[in-house]
């Protein structure tokens, strides 16, 4: 598996012969799309289209035999989907891309939209920062999407403890650097992101600032038509809990970063 924090498709077309023609690969995923919509980077959507088919071009040139699987990934709120005003549009190529060239699509957008819509405070716990999915998350929502859709048996993913995106978060928490994580520096980090999320600065989010209606009528529970920092940290607040083993108060070598 290649992957690359940030990356977008520019990175994909510029590395596509380091990072993957040259190992042959009989079946290459290709997902950009979540990065390309972030406005600020100016890819346009027929931009990232190009680079898209550019890609798949080269693979198949190299490869005739490959198998190409485009893939949409989870919806986006808040901060994140405001950063990517546009994403659908970006998604939108990769299944228009895919139905062109006769390839398969795995799309997780389904998925996630109906746990957004069953169990909203649910799904702010698997996507606590807004985009990225924590492993809840990618067992329960990411992997079961991949394993029905290429016929996979089931398998034990759970048997793997590794949560490198949570450890991710740890290390933007530890504000000492002493690969320790407290309640407050928890705390602290979560409020930032409600924060980002929070364009008029005024303490609390409307639901043009959430935008995601199921999301915000399931944290919304004193119906005073906004959300406050502790209706929004309450799904996400389980995490230090359930890391921290020994109940003392810290998350430390052992319970993240292992």
């Amino acid at each position: 598996m290649v992957r690359r924090g940030g990356a977008n498709s520019d990175w994909g077309v510029e590395n596509l012969q380091d990072k993957v023609l040259r190992y042959r690969p009989d079946c290459v995923l290709i997902e950009f799309s979540i990065n390309d919509a972030v406005a600020v980077r100016r890819t346009t959507i027929e931009h990232a289209r190009s680079n898209l088919n550019q890609m798949i071009d080269r693979i198949l040139q190299k490869s005739p035999a490959c198998e190409i699987i485009p893939m949409v990934m989870n919806p986006v709120f808040g901060y994140g989907k405001a950063k990517r005003p546009n994403l659908a549009a970006y998604d939108q190529n990769y299944r228009q891309v895919a139905q062109e060239r006769g390839f398969q699509l795995i799309d997780q957008g389904p998925a996630w939209n109906a746990l957004l819509t069953e169990d909203a405070k649910r799904f702010l716990f698997c996507i606590p920062d807004t985009v990225h999915p924590l492993r809840a998350g990618g067992l329960e929502v990411s992997t079961q999407v991949m394993i029905e859709a290429l016929g996979l048996k089931p398998g034990i993913p759970q048997k793997n403890k590794s949560e490198p995106c949570f450890d991710y978060l740890c290390r933007m928490m530890d504000k000492d650097k002493n690969r320790v994580v407290n309640q407050d520096e928890f705390d602290a980090y979560w409020k930032s992101k409600f924060d980002e999320s929070d364009s008029d600065k005024n303490g609390k989010l409307s639901k043009k600032e959430l935008l995601a209606d199921p999301l915000f009528e399931q944290l919304d529970e004193d119906k005073s038509n906004s959300i406050s920092l502790e209706e929004y940290l309450a799904p996400i607040a389980p995490h230090f809990s359930r890391h921290d083993n020994n109940n003392d108060g810290l998350l430390k070598k052992g319970e993240i970063w292992n």
